[in-house]
C-alpha cells in the first residue's frame, strides 16, 4: 500500500474511480461519465498547497484525495481547503477514506491549512458517517439544492478545526 503524489499518467485511473461513483448518485452531482481531457485544468490546478494523493495498492490506484481551494480561491481563504476523496468500488468500506483523510489532515499544517470542508450529499450515509468519526462538524445543510434522477437531494457542508503545530 502506498500513498503518492498523483501524477499525470494517473488521470485515466483518477476518472475511472469518479466515473465509477456517478451511477450510484451518492458521491457527485455529475450525472454523466466525464472524460480525461475535461479534467487536464482541474489536474494541473494541483499543487504543493493543494495536493492530489493517490493509494496505490499492488500498483494499482485504487483511490484519490485531493484539496482545493475553498471559495474560488480568493486570498482571505487560503488557509480553507475543501476535501474530496474517492475509492473505487471494490475498495470501498476497508477504511482506506478514513486512512486518506487522517493523513491530509495531519498534512495541513505544513500547508498552512487550518480547515478543511467536506461537501457531501446528505444521503450519503457512509461519508456522513467516516466525516463524523473523524471530527468533521456538520456546519450547514443546502436541502433539496441538486436533483438526481428527479429526486430532490440536498448537501451537508461539515468542517473540521485543523489543530495548530
Amino acid at each position: 500500500m502506498k500513498i503518492r503524489n498523483a501524477l499525470i499518467s494517473d488521470l485515466p485511473d483518477i476518472i475511472g474511480i469518479y466515473n465509477a461513483s456517478i451511477p450510484t448518485r451518492k458521491a457527485t452531482a455529475d450525472t454523466e461519465p466525464i472524460r480525461v481531457e475535461s479534467r487536464l485544468d482541474w489536474f494541473v490546478k494541483h499543487n504543493a498547497s493543494r495536493p492530489l494523493w493517490v493509494l496505490e495498492i499492488d500498483r494499482e490506484v485504487v483511490a484519490w484525495i485531493g484539496l482545493t481551494s475553498f471559495y474560488g480561491g480568493r486570498p482571505a481563504y487560503n488557509a480553507t481547503a475543501e476535501v474530496s476523496i474517492y475509492i473505487a468500488p471494490q475498495h470501498q468500506s476497508k477504511g482506506y477514506g478514513t486512512m486518506l483523510v487522517r493523513r491530509m489532515i495531519d498534512y495541513c499544517p505544513s500547508l498552512g491549512v487550518t480547515t478543511l470542508i467536506a461537501m457531501y450529499f446528505d444521503h450519503n450515509d457512509a461519508s456522513r458517517r467516516m466525516f463524523e468519526k473523524l471530527g468533521f462538524e456538520p456546519k450547514g445543510h443546502l436541502p433539496e439544492i441538486a436533483v438526481l434522477d428527479g429526486e430532490k437531494r440536498g448537501l451537508i457542508i461539515a468542517a473540521y478545526k485543523i489543530a495548530a503545530l
